[in-house]
């Protein structure tokens, strides 16, 4: 099976980093009727995202020179964007309140990608070969098709924790939305 340079490590996070900054942009114009739908399809792409990230992105990341530290701080980001989501469940995506709270989502997301596209994409671009991005990208879709589709803050963000404790998250989280996996 041959693997498109597309299915690299970078290339997919970069990808996923445009598709959230499209489903903020929806947020514009969508009605109010409409934002409930739109938060939960982008609370899945954030949390999924997020647990692919802590699974298989910042381990790989942590070996690499000044790695540990970058890693750090971006888990620590999506530690904050992963408890804000779970205050939001709560609230009515009709009402000023969610608007300004989405807001502050977007800022803090989009500041975390930008992050990093500036920190981490270039440590894992100069330290490893195409192949082991390629296998990495692997690894990260693979995650993410696993991955639980809302907040869990309660959870250790430690890649033994995702292991153990993501399937079983993600299998409530398909219970509680009735979706079957």
């Amino acid at each position: 099976m041959s693997i498109a340079p597309h299915d690299d490590l970078v290339s997919l996070l970069t990808g996923d980093h445009e598709a959230v900054k499209q489903r903020f942009a929806e947020f514009e114009t969508a009605l109010p009727e409409f934002r409930a739908e739109l938060f939960w399809k982008l609370m899945d792409q954030l949390i999924r995202h997020e647990a692919a990230e802590e699974a298989i992105v910042y381990p790989a990341l942590k070996q690499l020179p000044r790695g540990d530290v970058v890693a750090r701080a971006r888990i620590a980001e999506e530690a904050e964007a992963e408890q804000h989501l779970a205050r939001m469940e709560k609230l009515e995506p009709a009402s000023h309140e969610f608007l300004g709270s989405l807001l502050d989502l977007r800022d803090a997301v989009l500041a975390h990608a930008e992050s990093e596209e500036t920190e981490a994409f270039p440590l894992l671009l100069t330290h490893l070969d195409n192949a082991a991005l390629v296998h990495l990208g692997q690894k990260f879709k693979s995650a993410k098709l696993a991955a639980p589709t809302h907040p869990h803050p309660h959870i250790p963000k430690r890649p033994a924790a995702n292991k153990l404790l993501g399937p079983i998250a993600a299998f409530v989280d398909r219970v509680r939305g009735g979706v079957t996996a």
